[in-house]
């Protein structure tokens, strides 16, 4: 019924190994073990909206509760005014959830946040070296003075 396209993050970062200095490595994001969504274990609920956007959205049932049966997971959404994107996104944020639910540390969200926490670290580290240096020539400069 529904074709949830997820596109593939690749994240190329270089890092050296403690190690090796020369080693390099990329960083990938493992969508080997992404759950796949079947219609038979969800049940779907359609209720009428509510806040802003007047008696249109009131009035019509455009909201999508999403149940996936084996887990309990609960999914509401109420995004859009219309419901066929209602309940691709409610699709979409119950994948999410079961990735996390199933795989924890090595859920897709759980990886991008390590690589970025990764990139950030390594780029504090080159500021502080920097600096390091601004100082040490900045000492440099002063003792021959």
């Amino acid at each position: 019924m529904f074709a949830i396209k997820i596109s593939r993050f690749v994240l190329s970062r270089s890092f050296t190994c403690p190690l090796l200095n020369t080693y390099k490595q990329k960083c990938t994001i493992d969508y080997s073990k992404f759950p796949k969504l079947d219609e038979k274990e969800l049940e779907e609920k359609f209720i009428s909206g509510s806040g802003p956007g007047g008696s249109c959205v009131n009035k019509s049932t455009n909201c999508v509760l999403l149940k996936h049966m084996p887990t309990g997971l609960i999914i509401k959404c109420h995004e859009s005014r219309l419901l066929q994107e209602n309940q691709e996104i409610a699709r979409k944020r119950l994948l999410t959830k079961l990735d996390e639910f199933y795989n924890g540390d090595m859920s897709v969200s759980a990886q991008k946040e390590r690589i970025s926490r990764q990139k950030e670290t390594a780029s504090d580290k080159k500021k502080e070296k920097l600096r390091q240096l601004k100082k040490q020539f900045l000492n440099s400069l002063e003792s021959k003075s």
